[in-house]
């Protein structure tokens, strides 16, 4: 089960995280800490692990606790999605990253700085990118000079997944978005299932997507979007299919 974001805010000088406040993630506690250098979890439910994760850009840290404190120091500057993974659901939420955290002065940091802004007004840019009021650099500059550094390197590709479960205990589905390492295991483990009696009535399903941040607004406001027969965000024919590369008739 995925539980997107709402647009609510909890914001540092350097860093603004994008709340999930759907009403079934309220048993996942999450704030940027006091100085907004970190992300604090909680939950009643054990947290397996939290992922960080753009177009360049992963990390997955295992955490198997019922709390825990994650330095956002290492993560570059850009904007994040963050899938923090509980026993059963997955709950997503966002961070934006401006710029790389000082710590050599702390003076003018204080708890207003730490906010929740639900209703206030936002101003996002064309990839729903939060626009400050009077940031040191341009917005495109403090969004894109990291990423273009990484784009000299081999750029990484994303793909939608759908996974189905069906067995005598019965059904579940879930979808997530995966790099192209994640999405070769899954293509593994499911011919690996399709050979077993339990697992034999499992479906995969993968698209290749080009643009990650327009594929998901569109597919957050419109399950179906991934069954469209055209466009140019993604390819709407499958990369792997259970039905098309092992089911055949």
């Amino acid at each position: 089960m995925f539980l997107f974001l709402a647009l609510t805010v909890s914001s540092g000088q350097e860093i603004t995280l994008l709340k999930n406040f759907n009403p079934k993630a309220k048993e996942l506690i999450h704030n940027l800490n006091y100085s907004g250098d970190s992300l604090i979890l909680q939950s009643e439910k054990s947290i397996i692990k939290i992922d960080f994760f753009n177009e360049d850009y992963e990390k997955i840290i295992e955490i198997n606790d019922y709390e825990a404190q994650i330095s956002l120091d290492e993560i570059p500057i850009g904007k994040f999605v963050i899938e923090v993974k509980l026993d059963n659901k997955i709950i997503v939420m966002d961070i934006i990253k401006y710029k790389q955290i000082d710590h050599t002065d702390n003076s003018n940091l204080t708890h207003n700085n730490e906010e929740t802004a639900e209703g206030k007004g936002m101003m996002l840019d064309d990839k729903l990118n939060l626009i400050k009021l009077t940031p040191k650099n341009s917005i495109e500059f403090l969004l894109t000079r990291e990423k273009a550094k990484i784009n000299r390197n081999k750029k990484e590709k994303f793909y939608w997944t759908l996974t189905k479960i069906n067995n005598e205990s019965g059904a579940s589905k879930t979808m997530k978005l995966v790099q192209k390492e994640s999405a070769e295991r899954m293509i593994l483990k499911n011919k690996i299932e399709h050979n077993s009696a339990s697992g034999k009535l499992n479906e995969l399903i993968i698209w290749e997507v080009y643009d990650t941040t327009k594929f998901m607004e569109n597919q957050v406001s419109n399950p179906d979007f991934v069954y469209s027969s055209s466009s140019d965000i993604f390819n709407t024919s499958p990369y792997y299919s259970t039905k098309k590369d092992i089911q055949k008739p």
